[in-house]
Formats: structure tokens, C-alpha cells, sequence
């Protein structure tokens, strides 16, 4: 697939769910190391998870301006896997309907989807792919050729504790399989959210990613 070397792992990390403090946190931090971050967000958070402040799309509008990328997590973060088909692609419809009007310049054709709960269904998939310019679903995370070329790319990621050892564990396994890809969702930083990795281990992993001539980092 163009863009992937044969010689390096592309390593693709997104952030799921916009958790306002935690997005702050770690797109500083992909600035210091002079990286885009990468975010899954969703339209309306509504009553989700209603202790944590989400992010909005003023604030979405304004890392873009700052060079990160954000992409579609949700209309809402509903288990589109848990409800009835059509149910769930007014949910997709909508959510890009939102992404349309609120994010300055968006173009689902160039968009990731990133599944929440990483449960998208092959029917949600076969719905969103002419839409969008691939989806994320679950799995182990590490990525062929065929995958890449599916323009479904399963990710891995873990919780409710610190992902950090899980994260670089994976990374020591990258190195032995050589994938042309590895993608891993990560939430919160420092203890806010499901599976929030401590910021010292997230910057090791930055560390690791531009400084190991194995890796390179995936701009997804």
C-alpha cells in the first residue's frame, strides 16, 4: 500500500472520547515532540459518563488550528453492535451530518471512523466504507498489508488500568513481527477515564516511536 515502508511499523495511536482536560494534556505534549494527535470524538456526548467534561467542537476547531486531527468517534457513544441496524446507521448518518456542519473543512471521504467500543459490524462497515476513507474496529492491532488495503483497521487497546506496560509491550512485539502497521486506541491521561495512561509512560512511548529506527510514526 503507498505510503508504507517495508523496512519501519507505521505506530498509529489515537485518543478516544475528547475528554476535555486529558485532550489538552496530550496534544501539549504531541507539540513538544512537534506530532499531530490524533482524536476520536463524539457530536453529542450528552449524559455519557457525566463526571468527566467533554470537549466541544469549538475546542475540536481549535487543535485542528494547532495541526492535530480529529475524527468521528460517534453521534453519541452508543454500542452500535447492541441496537437495531437501522437504528444504528441513523446513528452513523448523523454523526457525520454533525461532523459536516461543526468541523471547519471536514470531508468524511478523508475521515476516519473510529468505532466507539470499537464495535462496528460488518453491515456497519460495508455502510461507512464509500463514505469514509476507512473505519476502526477491534482486534490485535497489528496490521498486513491485506488489512491496510481493507480500509478496515482493527486496533487494539486496554483498561480500566494504566495501558502504558500493555502499550510498550506491543511496541517489544512490533519489533519481532515487523507489521507494516500497529494501531492502539488510548482514553485518559494520568487516572482521568476508562484506561488512562500515565503521562510519564506516554511520553516513553513517544520516546520509543521517534527514536527507534524500527518504528515510524503513522500519520493516520
Amino acid at each position: 500500500m503507498a505510503g508504507f515502508s517495508r523496512m519501519k511499523t507505521k505506530i498509529g495511536i489515537i485518543f478516544d472520547d475528547g475528554i476535555k482536560k486529558s485532550t489538552l494534556t496530550t496534544a501539549k505534549l504531541f507539540e513538544e515532540y512537534k506530532l499531530p494527535a490524533y482524536f476520536g470524538v463524539i457530536a453529542e456526548p450528552g449524559n455519557w459518563s457525566p463526571n468527566l467534561v467533554k470537549g466541544d467542537f469549538d475546542l475540536w476547531n481549535e487543535l485542528q488550528s494547532r495541526g492535530h486531527v480529529v475524527y468521528p468517534h460517534g453521534y453519541t457513544h452508543t454500542k452500535l453492535s447492541e441496537i437495531p441496524h437501522e437504528q444504528a446507521v441513523d446513528e452513523l448518518r448523523r454523526c457525520l451530518d454533525a461532523f459536516t456542519e461543526m468541523l471547519d473543512g471536514f470531508n468524511a471521504k478523508e475521515a476516519l471512523y473510529a468505532f466507539a467500543y470499537n464495535c462496528g459490524t460488518p453491515s456497519l462497515c460495508e455502510w461507512l466504507l464509500p463514505r469514509v476513507r476507512a473505519v476502526r474496529i477491534g482486534g490485535t492491532g497489528f496490521l498486513n498489508e491485506a488489512d491496510l488495503k481493507s480500509r478496515i483497521w482493527h486496533n487494539v487497546t486496554h483498561g480500566p488500568d494504566d495501558p502504558g506496560d500493555h502499550l510498550l509491550d506491543h511496541l517489544q512485539q512490533c519489533r519481532v513481527k515487523k507489521p507494516p502497521a500497529f494501531f492502539y486506541s488510548l482514553h485518559g491521561i494520568d487516572g482521568e477515564a476508562w484506561g488512562a495512561i500515565a503521562l510519564d509512560k506516554l511520553k516513553r512511548v513517544l520516546d520509543l516511536i521517534t527514536s527507534d529506527d524500527t518504528f515510524e510514526y503513522w500519520h493516520i
